[in-house]
């Protein structure tokens, strides 16, 4: 079982991203059996992504007592403990809520499971400088352990300003794979070769 974080902040596109990575991530695996399981982790008592995420098929697993954003985390390890349990999946992907600090998460889940997380972090293009102006501390948080940093929403801005936006994200992670998109167009395959490599 692989275990895969999503992150990025409120409105950053992480849904119609996560569509795309749970598709790619299924088509590439073979045989039958459950492929993907998503945790989402919503703030709020109602969940509405998880809608559209069944209506494509994929299964979604609520997580809305407790957030994955805690360090206590407790909700999130149950989960993961039951479905690697009663589903075994080739991979679970956990998209965390736009506030979450992803290394909190990884850390507490990797020292429970033993399993090494890949996390996607997400920057919204659009909104990137006045997020930055504000919040640096949150989207250096997010990026800084990230595997693949996706600069999403780059039809919204000009060429030196997403180059602009990778620069910012090079100067919170070094290390991290940075991909371009447009998350409601197709994203192409070779985008999540970060992630998918051992």
């Amino acid at each position: 079982m692989k275990i895969l974080l999503l992150s990025g902040f409120l409105g950053s596109g992480k849904t119609s991203v996560l569509l795309q990575l749970a598709k790619h991530l299924a088509d590439s695996i073979e045989g039958d059996g459950t492929k993907v399981m998503i945790i989402e982790n919503e703030i709020g008592e109602v969940g509405v992504d998880d809608k559209i995420l069944r209506a494509q098929g994929l299964a979604v697993k609520d997580l809305f007592a407790g957030c994955a954003c805690c360090t206590s985390g407790g909700d999130l390890i149950y989960d993961i403990e039951t479905i690697q349990k009663t589903m075994s999946p080739e991979w679970i992907i956990v998209e965390a809520t736009g506030v979450a600090y992803p290394k909190q998460i990884k850390e507490l889940v990797e020292r429970r499971f033993g399993i090494k997380i890949k996390i996607v972090s997400l920057a919204d293009a659009s909104r990137w400088k006045r997020l930055k102006n504000y919040m640096s501390q949150l989207l250096e948080g997010q990026i800084e352990c990230a595997d693949l940093a996706l600069v999403n929403k780059i039809d919204l801005v000009d060429e030196n300003t997403a180059k602009s936006i990778a620069e910012d994200i090079r100067g919170f992670n070094a290390t991290a794979e940075i991909g371009f998109t447009v998350g409601n167009k197709p994203i192409d395959p070779s985008v999540w070769a970060a992630i998918t490599r051992d």
